[in-house]
C-alpha cells in the first residue's frame, strides 16, 4: 500500500510538472514554403489566450524550441513594459486591445533552449480569455529548424509561486507553412470540329484574334487562373520567380508556335519562351514575375488558332501543368507543381467515333475482319484511322458513303492494309458521319 501510494504521488508531480496552460494559436500568418526555401524567415507572431485570470505579480515562462535562436532581451518602453519588437535578438509582445501590461524579468539560453520570464505588472489583471502576442525578429528563426521554432508557455501564481492556468494547448509554432501558389483550368477548350474536311469549328471555337495571322480565322481557348499568396511571410517575389506551363495534346495538325497568343488579364508577368515541342505533343510557355515583385497571379488565355491553309484540326484532349520555380537562378531548390495534367478540354470530330481496341492486322496465322451495321437510311462516310504495335498512326483520307445504308459492311484485313499503305496495325478506329 506504502508503495502504491509513492507511486501516486510520484505521477501526480509528473503530471503538475507535465500540465499544459492557456491556449497558444500557431502564426498568426502562415509562411510561404516556396519563399522560405530560397530566402529567409520574416517575423513572425503567434497568440497567447489566457484561460484563468492572471494578476500583478504573476509570471509567464515562456520557452522556446531550438528553431528560435539569439534571443537576448526583450523590447521594453522607458516605463519597463514589453512592447512590440523593434530590435533583431529582441522578443515582442504585442497587446492588441489589452490594458493589462507585462514586464521582463530573465532571458536565459542553455544548450540552445531560451528561457523568457515575464511578470504582470500593478494595474489591470490579464482576465480569462484574453490574449496577447509573442512576435520573434525573422533573424532569430532558424529556418533549417523551422518544425522546432515553438514557444512553450507556463504560469504562476505571484502570491504562492503555484501553476495557474493549467488548461489548454500550451505550445505555438512561428512558422505554419502554406504553398504560396495554386493554379487551375477556368475555361476549356470545347472546339467541335468539322468532320471532312477537318479544318473548321462547327461550334465551340472562336472567331480567331491572334494579330499575328493577319485575319479572323476560327480558334478555341484555354484560360487559366494562377494564384500568387504575396502575403505569406518570407513569399518569394521578383525576377527569379518563374512558372512553366505546359499544355499537352496533338499539335501535329495546322498549329504552331506563330499560332497561338498567350495574353495576360492584368499583364502582371512576363510571357516568354513559347514552344511547341519536336513531337508536337505540348505547347509550353513561361511566366516570369516583375523585378516589382508583384506576383504571377493572373488569368492567363491561351488562343489556338489554325492558319486556314487547307490543314486539318487534330481531335485531342488537353491537359494542364503548371510548374513554379521560386528561384529559377538555382537549381538546388524544390519546385511547386502548382498544377498537374488538370483537365483543359478537348477537341473533338463532328462525327461517331468507332474504337476496336484490339484488331490485329498483317500478322502471320491471322485471318481478321470486322462487320458494321448500318441500319439509317442513308450511306455513311468514314475515316478509318489505325496504330501499329510501335504506336504509329496511320490514316485515310475520307471514304465516301462507306457503309451503305441499311446494309452489312465486311472490312477484311486485306481492304485495311490497302487503306491504310501498310503491313501491320493492331487498333483500329472508325470515324463516321
Amino acid at each position: 500500500m506504502k508503495l502504491f501510494k509513492q507511486a501516486l504521488l510520484a505521477s501526480a508531480i509528473l503530471g503538475a510538472f507535465g500540465a499544459q496552460a492557456a491556449d497558444l494559436t500557431d502564426a498568426v500568418t502562415k509562411t510561404s514554403k516556396q519563399g522560405l526555401e530560397v530566402g529567409t524567415a520574416a517575423k513572425s507572431s503567434l497568440r497567447v489566450i489566457v484561460r484563468e485570470q492572471l494578476e500583478a505579480g504573476d509570471r509567464v515562462t515562456l520557452t522556446f524550441g531550438k528553431g528560435v535562436t539569439g534571443i537576448t532581451s526583450v523590447t521594453t518602453n522607458s516605463n519597463g513594459e514589453a512592447i512590440q519588437s523593434g530590435a533583431n535578438n529582441q522578443l515582442g509582445i504585442v497587446y492588441g486591445s489589452g490594458t493589462f501590461k507585462i514586464k521582463p524579468i530573465s532571458t536565459t539560453t542553455t544548450s540552445g533552449v531560451t528561457t523568457v520570464v515575464l511578470e504582470v505588472m500593478t494595474g489591470d489583471p490579464i482576465t480569462k480569455d484574453s490574449s496577447f502576442e509573442i512576435e520573434v525578429p525573422g533573424i532569430n528563426i532558424e529556418k533549417t529548424k523551422a518544425a522546432e521554432a515553438t514557444v512553450t508557455y507556463s504560469a504562476t501564481s505571484g502570491l504562492n509561486g503555484n501553476a495557474k492556468d493549467t488548461t489548454g494547448k500550451a505550445t505555438g509554432s512561428f512558422v505554419v507553412l502554406a504553398d504560396q501558389y495554386g493554379a487551375s483550368v477556368a475555361t476549356k477548350a470545347n472546339g467541335v470540329i468539322t468532320r471532312s474536311p477537318a479544318t473548321t469549328f462547327t461550334s465551340g471555337g472562336i472567331a480567331g484574334s491572334n494579330t499575328t495571322l493577319g485575319t479572323a480565322v476560327n480558334a478555341d481557348t484555354i484560360v487559366l487562373k494562377i494564384t500568387d499568396d504575396q502575403n505569406l511571410l518570407s513569399a518569394a517575389s521578383g525576377v527569379n520567380v518563374q512558372a512553366t506551363v505546359t499544355i499537352e495534346g496533338d499539335f501535329s495538325g495546322d498549329i504552331d508556335a506563330t499560332s497561338v497568343a498567350i495574353t495576360a488579364a492584368n499583364s502582371a508577368a512576363v510571357i516568354a519562351n513559347k514552344t511547341i515541342a519536336s513531337d508536337k505533343k505540348s505547347l509550353s510557355f513561361t511566366l516570369t514575375d516583375q523585378a516589382s515583385g508583384a506576383g504571377i497571379a493572373d488569368s492567363y488565355t491561351i488562343e489556338l488558332d489554325h492558319t486556314g491553309d487547307g490543314k486539318t484540326i487534330k481531335a485531342t484532349e488537353f491537359k494542364a501543368t503548371v510548374v513554379v520555380d521560386a528561384d529559377s537562378s538555382s537549381a538546388t531548390n524544390t519546385k511547386q507543381e502548382a498544377l498537374v495534367k488538370a483537365d483543359a478540354g478537348e477537341w473533338v470530330l463532328d462525327a461517331t467515333i468507332i474504337n476496336i481496341p484490339y484488331f490485329p492486322v498483317g500478322f502471320e496465322g491471322v485471318n481478321t475482319s470486322v462487320h458494321f451495321a448500318n441500319e439509317t437510311s442513308s450511306d455513311v462516310d468514314v475515316i478509318i484511322t489505325a496504330n501499329d504495335d510501335k504506336g504509329v498512326s496511320y490514316s485515310t483520307t475520307n471514304q465516301a458513303k462507306f457503309l451503305a445504308k441499311n446494309s452489312v459492311t465486311k472490312v477484311s484485313q486485306v481492304q485495311v492494309m490497302d487503306f491504310l499503305k501498310t503491313a501491320k496495325v493492331t487498333k483500329f478506329q472508325l470515324v463516321l458521319s
